[in-house]
């Protein structure tokens, strides 16, 4: 892959001069801050500005990352990369979030991950659980929020493969989802989560506020889909 994907070490950055390498059916860069769609987290927009404005409207990960523009620079172009960073935090929060209810809800409630998708507005969980209630809702929502106001810093590791898969809890897909590398990023939520993920976070729970479950739907005898929402 020729783009640097700088949000990897910084997902506070909102701004960056990149050079365009390729143009075909979207913008290739040299290095980007766009987040590319995956695992449940979408894609940034915004726009890159060079002797025009590009507004960038989806940005995938392929072969290489592709920014959709419109319209398209040229190939050696130098552009300025500007996300809409509104969106872009919102992601960040509920995907913390995510993590935080999905290490909870497997802990202390022995519920197993089956997928998950982050929204601007709400996002959802799936879980393997036979017997959810409006209980373990309740429960989970105050363990939640319990955890989040502890004010606890999020952290970006490098591991080993073999390491993190022999830390209890680390593991919340299935093994052959995980990116084919021997060394692997991982994302630290105080002494809530560990776990490997490419996706954007905050630096400490204090900036996700409060969640709010607010829908259970059953999909399967023992899938149950959650739906929550973030407030400060």
């Amino acid at each position: 892959m020729r783009t640097v994907q700088l949000y990897l070490q910084d997902s506070y950055l909102r701004e960056v001069e990149a050079e365009v390498v390729e143009v075909g059916e979207g913008v290739i860069l040299d290095r980007t801050i766009f987040y590319a769609a995956s695992g449940g987290q979408p894609g940034d927009t915004g726009k890159m500005v060079g002797s025009r404005t590009y507004d960038v409207k989806e940005v995938t990960k392929r072969d290489e990352i592709v920014h959709v523009s419109d319209p398209l620079p040229q190939v050696g172009e130098k552009v300025r990369l500007e996300i809409d960073w509104e969106r872009r935090y919102r992601h960040m929060r509920m995907h913390t979030a995510i993590h935080v209810v999905s290490s909870i809800a497997m802990k202390e409630f022995g519920a197993s991950i089956t997928g998950n998708q982050i929204n601007e507005e709400y996002s959802r969980i799936d879980f393997n659980f036979k017997d959810w209630n409006a209980q373990i809702s309740t429960s989970l929502q105050g363990r939640v929020n319990q955890e989040l106001r502890r004010n606890q810093d999020v952290s970006v590791l490098t591991m080993r493969r073999e390491e993190i898969l022999k830390v209890e809890g680390a593991l919340k897909v299935d093994e052959r989802l995980l990116p084919n590398l021997e060394v692997l990023r991982v994302v630290k939520i105080g002494d809530i989560d560990m776990q490997p993920d490419g996706g954007t976070h905050v630096r400490n729970t204090s900036e996700v506020g409060e969640i709010e479950i607010y829908k259970i739907e059953n999909k399967g005898k023992n899938n149950k889909r959650m739906y929550f929402s973030i407030h400060r």
